[in-house]
Formats: structure tokens, C-alpha cells, sequence
């Protein structure tokens, strides 16, 4: 069984990022769940959307969290990718979580800065809890996320981690991600051993990266040259 593959920000190179356009076209050539990262704006509504400003990925400029809704609605978020993209939209999370529930996919959440409580409602009220894994590099994120979602599974970085045996005992993680040079035999093992799916993490275009995660036997694969992936791995099943 090859690993689940995980579009970052979506099919990233054919559609602007964190948009339903990428989402759609990744799940289109193969990808079974959807990385995807959570803002908030000034009046509570949870967008997927990267940076803290708007400036790189719309037509628009600022600080989405000094943002209403309503003005970052109106944003036009795929004129900058390329022209068929004009119109795209800054997705609102609930929106985006029903088409990938609707599509069959899971969903990889990183918490940029939110509410915990209202990200947990979210997936909740979307029915993607089960079906989604999230992460968060600040740490009041991840303690309000546990506090709120408990059964939500989580993910840590082996770089944040250090240790495997950390990443369980401390961070209480359910899954460890892994570069390609952290992902050796030993690392999976120990994993393995500790009760921890292993994600491997790439943003690699080289076949030989996605065999070597093949080789290990990772659970998933996190990576932005999908489609190289998929040849790889129809090659090696």
C-alpha cells in the first residue's frame, strides 16, 4: 500500500495556494489529503490562508487578523498566480473543509494564529474532525488546540521534537514529521515503536526522494511535485 500523499497548500504549482482551485487540482491528479493553513480575521471568521498578510497571495494588502470578513471576501486571491485564476477566492475554512468532506479527502491543518475553540467547532460542525490531523509551530496554539479538540490528532516536526520519544511524551503527538535526510530505517522504527505514524516531508522534484520515502514506508508523504510522486509510487507500489 503506497503512502498517502498530501498536497501542500494544495496543488501549489498549478493553482495560487490555499485556494479551492489548488485543493480541487490536487485532489483531480491524485493527492488524498489537503494541507492547508488557518488564519483569523478581526471579527472571527477562520480563513486558509499562509502568511499573516494578504499582500503575496491577493490583490489586497495588511494584516489579515486587522481584517473584517467582509473586505477580505471581496480579495481576489489567483490574479497573481496567473490570469485563468482571476476571481479566486481567500477561502473561509468551513467552506473549504465541506468541499474536501464532499470530495472524500482529509485535511492537514496548521494553526497559524486562531482560536482553538473555533477551529475545533469548525471541524466539528464540518464533520472533518476524523478525517483531519492538525499542527502548530507556537505552542499557546497547540495547548489551546488539545484543550479544545482532545480527540484530534496531532502532528510534530522531528526538528521541534528532537526526540521521538518526545515527540509522544511531551508534545503528545500522534504522528512525527520527517525532512528526507531525517527519515532513515532507525528513525521510522523508533517511531514505530513509540506508536506515531511517520509523515515524510519534501519540497524535492527528484524521483529518488519519493522512492526513499517508499523504501521506509513512511504513512504519508508531504510534498509540493505531486505528480512526480505518483509516477514514483506507481513504479514501486
Amino acid at each position: 500500500m503506497r503512502p498517502r500523499l498530501i498536497a501542500h497548500r494544495g496543488a501549489s504549482l498549478v493553482a495560487p495556494e490555499n485556494t479551492f482551485e489548488a485543493a480541487n487540482a490536487a485532489l483531480d491528479l491524485g493527492a488524498d489529503i489537503i494541507e492547508l493553513d488557518v488564519r483569523e480575521s478581526a471579527d472571527g471568521v477562520l480563513y486558509v490562508l499562509h502568511d499573516r498578510t494578504v499582500d503575496r497571495t491577493t490583490d489586497g494588502a495588511g494584516l489579515l487578523e486587522l481584517m473584517h470578513s467582509a473586505d477580505i471576501d471581496a480579495l481576489d486571491a489567483g490574479r497573481w498566480f496567473a490570469p485563468e485564476f482571476c476571481g479566486a477566492k481567500v477561502p473561509r475554512l468551513d467552506a473549504f473543509l465541506d468541499n474536501l468532506r464532499a470530495r472524500g479527502a482529509g485535511a492537514y491543518v496548521e494553526l497559524k494564529w486562531c482560536n482553538p475553540d473555533t477551529l475545533a467547532g469548525t471541524l466539528r460542525e464540518t464533520c472533518m474532525m476524523e478525517h483531519s490531523f492538525a499542527f502548530a509551530h507556537k505552542p499557546e496554539m497547540a495547548i489551546g488546540l488539545a484543550s479544545a479538540a482532545p480527540d484530534l490528532r496531532t502532528s510534530i516536526l522531528l526538528s521541534v521534537a528532537r526526540n521521538v520519544s518526545v515527540a509522544r511524551s511531551l508534545y503528545r503527538a500522534d504522528i512525527i514529521e520527517l525532512e528526507e535526510a531525517e527519515c532513515t530505517d532507525a528513525v521510522v522504527r523508533a517511531a514505530r515503536a513509540a506508536g506515531l505514524e511517520v509523515i515524510g516531508y519534501s519540497e524535492s522534484s527528484t524521483p529518488a526522494v519519493f522512492k526513499s520515502f517508499a523504501d521506509t514506508h513512511v504513512d504519508y508523504i508531504n510534498l509540493d511535485h505531486l505528480e512526480v510522486a505518483l509516477k514514483v509510487l506507481g513504479e514501486n507500489p
